[in-house]
């Protein structure tokens, strides 16, 4: 008899009270989502939806967010969203801005960016958070809209995630957090070896293992 196959563990977006977000991030995102003025109708249920815990799982990869609604049905509505991520080009603008603008990689992590980097996040130049004709929405319900409730939750259930893990969002637009992640240990490791006695041989960095030992923190991985 053939096993039966290992569920996928569900990450369900669980929110007290009436706040959806705390963090900058988050709140960042749903103002963003609240100025989709054509789907006014739509997101006043969907923030309902998303406060009531029916986004019963949520995941986020590059460039498309997975999501299970439980709505009027017992099975719930599979919900899909697929973002444009960053141009080459946009990239790169993005390295370029945060190069040498954290004091360690911890920051990075932990999206503790600079207070200017704010702006710059919101603004026409690198507009992290995307536009409704960036996005393609889809979901198993019968509902004809283009966005509809279960959709409109999960927009708003991405807010929440955030304010756990903010990488998430720069990983949606396509950009590779880990390998910029080690761009830093590798700055500071470099520093660090300029004012003591650690020598690296030429052209060698530092690996993400090494990085944790010598700095006394763990080494960021992507899930």
């Amino acid at each position: 008899m053939a096993k039966k196959k290992t569920e996928e563990i569900r990450e369900p977006i669980i929110i007290e009270g009436r706040i959806i977000s705390s963090s900058w991030w988050g709140k960042a995102w749903c103002d963003n989502i609240d100025n989709y003025a054509d789907f006014d109708n739509r997101l006043p249920r969907g923030r309902n939806y998303v406060r009531s815990g029916c986004v019963v799982d949520l995941k986020i990869e590059y460039g498309v967010i997975r999501a299970l609604v439980q709505g009027s049905r017992p099975k719930p509505y599979k919900v899909n969203i697929n973002i444009e991520p960053f141009t080459g080009r946009e990239i790169k603008s993005f390295e370029d801005k945060c190069r040498n603008n954290f004091e360690s990689v911890e920051d990075f992590i932990n999206g503790k960016f600079p207070d200017s980097f704010k702006e710059y996040f919101t603004s026409s130049s690198l507009n992290l958070f995307p536009k409704v004709r960036e996005m393609k929405f889809s979901c198993s319900c019968p509902d004809w809209a283009v966005l509809c409730k279960h959709v409109a939750a999960v927009l708003y259930g991405i807010g929440r995630k955030l304010d756990d893990d903010p990488m998430l969002l720069l990983r949606l637009r396509g950009i590779d957090t880990a390998s910029f992640s080690e761009k830093i240990v590798n700055r500071e490791a470099e520093k660090l070896a300029l004012s003591s006695s650690i020598k690296l041989p030429p052209g060698r960095g530092m690996d993400m293992d090494e990085a944790s030992l010598l700095f006394g923190v763990d080494s960021y991985k992507e899930n």
